[in-house]
Formats: C-alpha cells, sequence, structure tokens
C-alpha cells in the first residue's frame, strides 16, 4: 500500500545498540520503583514479555521488558512476582502502550501487575492496516522499517532459569527498544491514510475482550468432537467442563489431565458399556483420584436437554455457497484496501455470520465498509 521505510541514521542505530547494550535488570523493589520514575515521564513506551508454557496452564513470566525508546528495563517476574509500579504504567491512560503481536502478553503482563495495557498500540496489526503481512515478525518489520538488523530465533529458551544468559538479555532488550520508534512512525501513516481509528478500535476490543475473559466453550477444545452424535457430545460436554477446571487449578496443560482421546473414549463406552466400564479404562491412578467425580458427571450428563452447539454442526449446501460469496467480497474489499484478507475476516469470522451470530466488529469499522457488500452477495447479517 505505501512504503514506509525511513532507514535510521547510523546515531540512532548507535543510541538502540547502546540502550541494548545497557539495558538495566530489575530484580529488587528499589530498582523497579526508580525505573517507574523514569516510565511515567514518557508517552510512549515498548513492552514484551518472555515466558514459559510448556508444563503448565498458566503461562510462567520469565521477563517483562520496557522501553522509551532510549533505555531499557528488563523486569524480573521470578524475584519481583508482583510488580505495582508496571500496574501502574499499564493503567495509565496518558502512556501509550505499544506491544508487537499481543498474543499471550496480555495474560502475562495482567499476572504480574494486575492490570492491562490501555491504551495498547500493537505495531504488527498497525503495519498490516498498512499493507505488510499480517503475520509480520517484529524483526522482518524494524528491518523493514528502520533498515536494522536484529537477531531472533531464542524466544522458546527457558526464560525462568536463573541466572539468565547475556544473549538472551540482549536479545530481549533488542525486543523493545525500536517499539517507540514504530509507534510514532506507524501511528503517522495511519493517521495519513485515515486508519488510526481503527487500530485504536482493534486494539481496545482486543483488550477488553482479554478483561472480560471470553475463552472459547471447552467442548470446543476437544479435536473430533463435531463427528460424534449428540448422545455422546451430551456426556462429553461437562468432561471437557471438568477438565478445564482440573487444570485451571493445577496448573497443567490439557492433555496433562486426559487427552481429547481420553475424553472421547469415555463418553463413548460409557453410552455402550455404562460408566463402570469407561472409568475402569482409565490409568489405576486416575481412576483413584478422580474415578468418583468421573462416574458422577457421566451419569449425571443431561442427555434429554442437551443440544448440539451450531458452531459443531456441518455447514449445508447454502451456507457453504453464503460461505464463498462473503470471501470473495472480502477478497475485493482487500484488494481496493490493499491488504491482506485476513485482516478484515477469515473464513471462521465470516463462517459465524453465516450461521446467525453477529462478531462484535461488525459495530466497527468492518462492519461499515463490509455490510453493503455481505448483504449484496445473499449473506444475512444478524441484527444488532
Amino acid at each position: 500500500m505505501t512504503n514506509f521505510r525511513q532507514t535510521a541514521c547510523k546515531t540512532t542505530l548507535s543510541q538502540a545498540e547502546t540502550a541494548v547494550a545497557q539495558a538495566s535488570l530489575l530484580a529488587e523493589p528499589h530498582a523497579l520503583n526508580a525505573a517507574s520514575e523514569r516510565w511515567m515521564d514518557t508517552d510512549i513506551v515498548g513492552l514484551d514479555t518472555e515466558f514459559v508454557r510448556e508444563k503448565t496452564f498458566r503461562a510462567r513470566p520469565g521477563l517483562i521488558q520496557i522501553s522509551d525508546g532510549a533505555a531499557v528495563w528488563l523486569a524480573d517476574p521470578v524475584t519481583l512476582p508482583e510488580m505495582t509500579p508496571l500496574g501502574q504504567l499499564l493503567a495509565d491512560t496518558g502512556v501509550t502502550k505499544v506491544l508487537h503481536s499481543v498474543g499471550e502478553d496480555l495474560e502475562v503482563l495482567e499476572q504480574v501487575s494486575g492490570a492491562l495495557p490501555e491504551p495498547l498500540f500493537d505495531t504488527q496489526i498497525a503495519a498490516a492496516m498498512l499493507g505488510m503481512p499480517l503475520q509480520c515478525r517484529y524483526e522482518h518489520l524494524v528491518e523493514e522499517t528502520f533498515g536494522a538488523h536484529l537477531p531472533g530465533g531464542k524466544a522458546r529458551n527457558d526464560w525462568c532459569r536463573r541466572p539468565l544468559d547475556p544473549s538472551l538479555l540482549e536479545y530481549a532488550a533488542q525486543d523493545v527498544i525500536w517499539l517507540p520508534r514504530l509507534c510514532r512512525h506507524l501511528a503517522g501513516h495511519l493517521e495519513h491514510h485515515g486508519r488510526l481509528t481503527w487500530l485504536e478500535e482493534d486494539c481496545a476490543r482486543i483488550v477488553d475482550n482479554t478483561r472480560r475473559k471470553l475463552n472459547p466453550p471447552a467442548l470446543s477444545r476437544v479435536k473430533g468432537a463435531g463427528r460424534l452424535p449428540d448422545e455422546i457430545l451430551a456426556v462429553l460436554d461437562p468432561l471437557t467442563e471438568w477438565r478445564e477446571q482440573q487444570a485451571a487449578e493445577r496448573d497443567l496443560p490439557r492433555r496433562f489431565v486426559l487427552s481429547d482421546e481420553a475424553l472421547i473414549a469415555l463418553a463413548e463406552t460409557s453410552a455402550s458399556k455404562g460408566a463402570g466400564a469407561a472409568i475402569s479404562a482409565l490409568k489405576p491412578g486416575m481412576r483413584r483420584r478422580h474415578g468418583d467425580r468421573l462416574v458422577e458427571l457421566i451419569e449425571n450428563a443431561d442427555r434429554e436437554t442437551f443440544r448440539r452447539p451450531a458452531w459443531l454442526n456441518a455447514l449445508d449446501n447454502e451456507q457453504r455457497e453464503q460461505v464463498r460469496q462473503a470471501q470473495s467480497a472480502v477478497r475485493d474489499l482487500a484488494e481496493e484496501l490493499k491488504v491482506e484478507p485476513a485482516l478484515i475476516a477469515s473464513k471462521k469470522e465470516l463462517t459465524r455470520i453465516v450461521r446467525g451470530e453477529r462478531p462484535a466488529w461488525l459495530d466497527g469499522w468492518r462492519g461499515e465498509l463490509l455490510t453493503e457488500r455481505l448483504e449484496a452477495a445473499s449473506v444475512n447479517i444478524p441484527a444488532a
């Protein structure tokens, strides 16, 4: 859509390198408090998080990176699990918080600080609104915009191990030093093209959804559930809710509690042979700890009133055609805007509309641009 490269001068590159090399590790309360005084004197801060989530339900915070574009601070959540000054920064609406592809970062930030970043500026979404690839990586965006080369490939390290290797600290500092500059640069281009309000809307919705804990139904996390008949789903549904609760309480990945295959086998076996036979197929430890509760869930499953969720139903021929027409309308609009179609609406989101749902984004800039096109393509738009 536009060439927004602004190659950084040697002085700027040198300043960034110096800030990275001199990044402050904040592992004591007094150091965190002192650094926070600097944060409050700026209008834009870059943020990133490093975490581990391989054997836990929740992400384990490993490092919180903060930068005002001139300095970098690396806050240590392993030694400082509660960061009130960071929460004050996140809640300060006079300071724009810049992240690249927030993903699980919001969960980690809320966990250590008790707050969410408002207002949020996601540079990945901002770049996509200017014609960059929707999944553009931070280091690629920095190189494309400023001509600065950043090393990558260290995100999957054990960030909770102490001490952290100096190379990891350097990598972490690199991840935020350019964010304030990216924000100012991208915001200028977005405003020029009349799209800054689009970004503000999208980012506000991301934060709001995180605050409201809008998680998908537990049943939707079970691979293969859609092929099961209703009488099996009626049993599987409470079993998946139980697994979700157990995983959260014990801070374990869902599969560590019970795999999808084991859940489905429980539901199917109970239907043909009874709850006792289903439970007997479990490992001894699982039977001993949870057998009684699982039998109770199976026997009390409401098979009479259970209704199959609409999102599990296969689309009929008419609905599939509507999805195709909707995708065509999105592609046409994306071509006019010179952005990727998925930025506007994915196939999954369009399918939700065809099923009769009304996504929140239809009440924003996407709806303003897309509603008439969808209606012209014979796609029924649910009323607000």
